[in-house]
Parts: structure tokens; C-alpha cells; sequence
């Protein structure tokens, strides 16, 4: 199916929204407005497309000009934000896309960005203007909540969840701010699970040295209960989850904590620590997840009735799935108008089958 209508993509030159461009583009998507503060940039990026396919053009817009981006959204059937990082833009582009007339998908947003379009009978504007907002549309949160759901329709009777999330990679300065900026009970909570109906405090403890297939080389994972797993417990029913940030090297958890210490915005230093990582291990991502049934689910023993294992060399081209994935689905009109998660409104089989058939990761369950 072609779909039809301008779809400017903010952030479209960077690492996921380069992503989301290839892949609208290859999808017959467009025209697509490729949006920066860079055009020249954006301009390298279009060059190096297939030919064919829906007319590309660059436009030069700066989100600290509400203007030029009220501009560019008016133009646009859709706007896919890529710019970040997603803590400070928040719902600033989201706004501009309601103002303009047009549908809005983040490959971030989460929580933060759901509440401010939500407040104030927010949510409803959207639903009577008939347009469509779709945030987490990323690798985490997104996939990270689509890929369990997938598993657990397959798997009935499973009570307990075990999540881990993570690896070795590169990060720019825009996914650095959003790490050092997730944090707070708007995020999720540190060592805690969800037991029983209920985020249960102060449960977990970090595991070191773990082994465990959607990762090349042993790693440390730290308990982070986060909303969106929370979110996955409640619509799937499942009584205990356990989730896990992976770190595959050293110096970025090292960094991220003393960051956290001194209350530090500054990326520079994150940005150093996993290019540091990288050198020493080199770059992959996983997720893995574990269903269990009742017996061994309280002690966390026990084989599981069921896995699906993530292995991939780049989250951002994960994220860029996801998000054109989102994107695609919001101009076949298959998303109701309204404010949404998009774990809440795609098919998570079909999600799990479109990403095993993309290249961008490999994908096994079990």
C-alpha cells in the first residue's frame, strides 16, 4: 500500500531519524520533509537514497523558533519527532503538530510527554480534531513492551516476567540527555518489581557477571522497574515482572552514577564513557525475556515455559522501526484519533513479524 501525504520527520538526518527516513521512504511513504537545524546535513541523507520512490526534500527548522516549526508541522499530514533529547523537548513538537492539523509520532515521549498532552482534558483535544499522537515508539520503551506482549499471547497461564535491556553502544549527545534525564517516579523506580498487583520497593538486587543469550559476553544488570513495565503488567495480567538495565561494559554505569551524584546535566562525559565501552567491547544490543509459570515464578528458578531473544548491532535502527512502523500504521488510518503508547495500539505479533522480516535485529523465541 502507498501512503500518501507530506511526512516531515524532525531530527531526520541523526541516528534514528535517518532510520525512520529509509524506511518511509522505501514503504512509498511521502512526500517526506527531512527537518533539522542542519539542511546540509539533511541534504547528504537524501542523496543517499534509492532512486525512485516518494519526492525528498530538507527544511531547516530550529525548535527553539516556535514559528519555523508551527511552519513546517502546518505543511506536514504527519510529523515523526526524532529531535532530542525527549526530556527537554517534551511536548513542544507535539503541540505545533495539533496546531498545524496534522498526526504525531515520537520515538520517544513516554510518561513525561503522555501526561502533558493528557492534562487538562488535553487527551480529548486531540480526539475531536481527529488526530492521532503515538509516543514510545522506539526501541525502549516500544519494542521493549511490544516483544513480551507478543510472547505472552502465545504462552497462556504464565504468571511471572523477566526482563533485560541493554548492551554496548555508542551514544549521541541527544540520547545521553534523555539517560541522564530519565530518571524520577515519572521514569520508574530503582530495585524494585511488580508483585502482587503493585510496585513492590527495594526487591531486587543487581546480578553481576550474568550470562544470557541475546548478549555476546557476560554482563551486569541493575534492577529498574519501569513505567512501561509497569504498564505491560497491567494489560497482560501478568503478576510479577522483573526488569533489568543491561550494562555489557563498565565505564558508562560508572559515569551515569556519578552524573546522577551530582545532579550533572552534561553529556560530554556519558558520550565519552560508552565510546570508551565500545573500544573495549565493541557495539551490540539485546533484550531477552523469560515467561514463567507459577512454579519457581516467587524464587525466579526453573526453566521457562517461554523466551524471545532480541540480538541486534544498533538500538537507533531498532528505534527507527519502530517508529516508522508507527508512522506507516497512522497513515493507513489502522490508529483510532487520540493520544496513545504505541505498545497500546500496534499488533505486537505483527510488530514481532515485520521486525524479523526488516534485518534490523535477529529475532528468536522459544
Amino acid at each position: 500500500m502507498r501512503h500518501t501525504g507530506t511526512v516531515g520527520v524532525l531530527g531526520g538526518y541523526g541516528a534514528v531519524g535517518g532510520a525512520v527516513v529509509r524506511r518511509l521512504h522505501r514503504a512509498g511513504a511521502g512526500p517526506l520533509l527531512v527537518a533539522g537545524r542542519d539542511p546540509g546535513r539533511a541534504g547528504e541523507l537524501i542523496a543517499g537514497l534509492p532512486e525512485g520512490g516518494p519526492d525528498v526534500s530538507a527544511r531547516a527548522v530550529d525548535l527553539a523558533d516556535a514559528e519555523a516549526l508551527d511552519r513546517f508541522a502546518a505543511d506536514c499530514r504527519l510529523v515523526v519527532n526524532c529531535a532530542g533529547p525527549s526530556y527537554r523537548v517534551l511536548d513542544t513538537v507535539a503541540r505545533s503538530a495539533l496546531r498545524g492539523g496534522a498526526d504525531y509520532v515520537d520515538a520517544a515521549g513516554d510518561d513525561p510527554v503522555h501526561h502533558l498532552l493528557a492534562a487538562d482534558g488535553g487527551a480529548g483535544r486531540w480526539t475531536a480534531a481527529g488526530r492521532v499522537a503515538v509516543l514510545s515508539a522506539g526501541a525502549l520503551p516500544g519494542l521493549s513492551s511490544l516483544l513480551p506482549r507478543a510472547l505472552a499471547a502465545r504462552t497462556p497461564g504464565a504468571t511471572a516476567l523477566d526482563a533485560y535491556l541493554g548492551g554496548v553502544a555508542p551514544l549521541t549527545p541527544a540520547a545521553a540527555g534523555d539517560v541522564l534525564l530519565g530518571r524520577g517516579p515519572e521514569h520508574g523506580t530503582p530495585a524494585a518489581a511488580w508483585q502482587r498487583d503493585r510496585v513492590r520497593e527495594r526487591a531486587l538486587s543487581p546480578r553481576r557477571g550474568l550470562r544470557l543469550d541475546a548478549f555476546p559476553a557476560p554482563v551486569d544488570a541493575f534492577p529498574y522497574l519501569s513505567t512501561e513495565a509497569v504498564r505491560l503488567a497491567r494489560a497482560t495480567g501478568i503478576g510479577q515482572v522483573r526488569w533489568y538495565t543491561v550494562f555489557g561494559g563498565g565505564r558508562l554505569a560508572e559515569e551515569l552514577a556519578m552524573a546522577w551524584a551530582l545532579d550533572s546535566a552534561e553529556t560530554a562525559g556519558l558520550v565519552a564513557a560508552a565510546e570508551e565501552d565500545v573500544r573495549r567491547h565493541g557495539a551490540w544490543y539485546g533484550q531477552e525475556f523469560h515467561l514463567r509459570s507459577e512454579a519457581g515464578a516467587e524464587a525466579g528458578d526453573g526453566r521457562p515455559v517461554a523466551s524471545l531473544v532480541l540480538r541486534a548491532a544498533d538500538s537507533y535502527e531498532l528505534s527507527g522501526f519502530l517508529a516508522a512502523v508507527a508512522a506507516l500504521r497512522t497513515l493507513d488510518g489502522s490508529i483510532a484519533p487520540g493520544v496513545h503508547f504505541a505498545a497500546d495500539v500496534l499488533d505486537p505479533a505483527r510488530v514481532t513479524e515485520e521486525l524479523a522480516a526488516d534485518g534490523a535485529a535477529e529475532l528468536s523465541m522459544s
